[in-house]
């Protein structure tokens, strides 16, 4: 039976509250760096064929340690990377405590073609890449996938395939949004995403 299991990396920089400046960039810490390396030994999934894993320095740390121990399994780099939804140029070198009057004037009037700026993104833009990386997944032919990504791609894969949402209403960001801030998945926190 087909397994495809997305996986959050773990802790980062910027999850521990230090300031960054571009969001690829971000390493782990020496706490994530250990517990990525525990989880990884202790991975009691189906034996990954295949490591999906985001081109964010965060995701590409937490990918070592698995990609050591299922040294079999072929590696891919796909756009399966955070939302960055502010602009890093308007941002500068801040934490996350600091970003959150632009992070929440960014979801309380965002339509899905908003984009904030150089290096930004539109939620458009992040739902047509989750989606197209969902229908990817289940067309190959390897049985047992893991996906080492980001929260809000975790969590919009697991938007779209529970609410079957309408992306392109004016409020998808909104309703998106709503979804998102009812749980966490913490960091090395899986989802086994529906093969069908």
């Amino acid at each position: 039976m087909k397994s495809i299991t997305f996986l959050r990396h773990a802790e980062s920089a910027a999850n521990a509250g230090l300031p960054s400046s571009d969001p690829g960039a971000i390493p782990l810490t020496e706490a994530g760096r250990t517990a990525a390396d525990d989880v990884a030994r202790d991975y009691d999934g189906p034996p990954p064929e295949l490591i999906v894993v985001s081109p964010f320095r965060r995701a590409q740390e937490t990918a070592v340690p698995f990609r050591r121990r299922f040294a079999s399994a072929f590696v891919e780099e796909w756009a399966v990377q955070e939302f960055t939804y502010l602009s890093p140029a308007r941002c500068g070198t801040s934490s996350a405590a600091e970003r959150r009057p632009l992070v929440e004037s960014y979801w309380n009037t965002a339509t899905p073609e908003t984009n904030d700026g150089p290096g930004a993104e539109s939620f458009h833009d992040f739902t047509a890449r989750v989606q197209v990386a969902l229908e990817k997944l289940r067309s190959l032919p390897e049985q047992a996938i893991l996906v080492v990504c980001h929260e809000m791609v975790i969590k919009l894969a697991m938007w779209m395939e529970s609410q079957k949402p309408d992306i392109g209403d004016t409020h998808a960001p909104q309703r998106f949004r709503e979804f998102a801030l009812t749980f966490t998945i913490p960091n090395l926190g899986r989802w086994n995403c529906p093969t069908v």
